[in-house]
């Protein structure tokens, strides 16, 4: 309790010097106002740019070239034209220079306007002074005659076009120069990676994709180098490509997911062109391997396109990833026939016929006996294409009949004959009742 009552004095004492100020607290930092950032106004003339201006004398720079622009526009309403503009019409006094035109100050030119373009106040303002003077003569023109001021309106905008491609020609011709160097370079660096690719003996699907993705990856860094050069910020285009890729994604998706998919195909080698491969329900020949889709060619000659996504999630069968496959027959004999030398016969037959791979052994087992026949299973591997095994095992069917012939073994059909022996002693047999009286009775 004594301790309870300690604590709780202790803290009344820490509150009480704080609220007194005996403890000093740690001031909290007062915001210090972010510095100005200089932003600029243009002064302009029914539309076109003259300069650009920052602010000064307190205000805005947008205050400023307001002010500029309504003096302007006095000027041009009325109906004398200006003289030429001359360093009798600037003023200097203090930290300003003053523009005067047709008598009226238009303008202030202050030493950050300046500094700002790099030069001294005089110079500016009689830079300024003739843009202004003619423009407003020009403004004049055009209200005053119509065709005059067509003229004067066409010779203005060509030659701002002259002067935008003069100031855009270097860039230009910079990334004409990167384009062509770069499309030089992706040539080379195809044909560089071609024996490099042999050496690797990678599939022909996957070097015809490693030479595409080398010479459109060049082409696109130089494209991009391109975009960079005519002025467009790298910051920015990286995040509009990032952007729209994200957008062109999730609108093709599943494109995307077939050709990442035939990416995954391509570069795993499952299975390689010239395979004989089962897809769901197709079976064939793999003819092409693409980034999109999977060209099948069937046993009856017939092309069955199937995107890459529908392979990747698919169960695959490949018939011949093995260079041998077995196969089998069933071989039917009677219960009177000797199953051991049936069995030495059909084996022996077999083993002469081409294409029998001696390993593994081929076998002859008995497979079942059924209620009238005894049923041989043969078993024998071959080469795992089709149309070897196919015929392989016709000749190996015919050799296994005609052995067993000659051996006078017999293969019974699904068809039962019915064999009566002693067939002299059933006339001795008597006769129903019906046939003796039929016989007895007088004609």
């Amino acid at each position: 309790m004594a301790q309870n009552c300690f604590s709780l004095a202790v803290l009344c004492l820490l509150c009480s010097a704080v609220s007194y100020g005996q403890i000093p607290t740690t001031p909290v930092p007062e915001p210090t106002a972010a510095p100005p950032v200089a932003t600029y106004a243009a002064v302009k003339v029914a539309g076109r740019l003259l300069f650009s201006m920052m602010g000064a004398s307190g205000l805005t720079a947008s205050e400023r070239a307001d002010k500029v622009n309504r003096r302007l526009n006095s000027l041009i309403a009325r109906d004398k034209s200006l003289p030429l503009f001359t360093r009798h019409n600037i003023l200097t006094h203090g930290d300003e220079t003053t523009i005067s035109l047709d008598g009226d100050v238009i303008l202030a030119v202050t030493e950050g306007d300046a500094q700002d373009a790099l030069t001294t106040r005089d110079e500016l303002a009689v830079e300024w002074g003739e843009k202004m003077v003619t423009a407003v003569n020009q403004e004049r023109e055009v209200h005053a005659n119509f065709l005059t001021g067509s003229g004067i309106l066409i010779r203005n905008t060509l030659s701002d076009i002259i002067v935008s491609m003069s100031s855009w020609l270097p860039r230009f011709a910079g990334s004409v120069f990167i384009l062509f160097f770069f499309s030089m370079f992706a040539r080379f660096n195809r044909w560089a990676l071609m024996p490099i690719i042999d050496r690797a003996h990678f599939d022909s699907n996957v070097r015809h994709l490693l030479r595409t993705l080398v010479y459109y990856g060049t082409w696109t860094c130089g494209v991009i180098g391109a975009l960079i050069t005519l002025g467009l910020n790298g910051a920015g285009l990286a995040t509009t490509i990032g952007i729209s890729g994200f957008v062109f994604g999730f609108a093709f998706k599943d494109i995307l997911s077939h050709l990442f998919a035939g990416l995954m195909l391509l570069l795993g080698q499952q299975f390689h062109v010239g395979d004989q491969i089962v897809v769901k329900e197709f079976e064939g020949s793999v003819e092409r391997i693409e980034l999109r889709a999977l060209y099948l060619r069937t046993y009856d000659n017939r092309l069955v396109i199937i995107p890459n996504g529908d392979v990747f999630t698919s169960a695959v069968t490949s018939n011949t990833d093995s260079p041998f496959r077995r196969r089998e027959f069933a071989v039917r004999i009677e219960y009177g026939d000797n199953i051991r030398v049936a069995q030495a016969v059909t084996l022996a037959a077999i083993l002469g016929v081409p294409g029998v791979s001696p390993e593994p052994v081929p076998e002859v087992l008995v497979d079942e006996l059924s209620a009238t026949t005894i049923i041989l299973k043969v078993r024998f591997h071959t080469h795992s294409h089709r149309a070897d095994y196919l015929r392989v095992e016709s000749e190996c069917m015919i050799v296994a009949k005609e052995a067993l012939v000659n051996h006078r073994i017999s293969m019974p059909s699904s068809v039962q004959s019915l064999s009566l022996d002693h067939i002299d002693q059933l006339s001795s047999l008597p006769t129903n009742e019906s046939e003796q009286v039929a016989v007895n009775s007088p004609k």
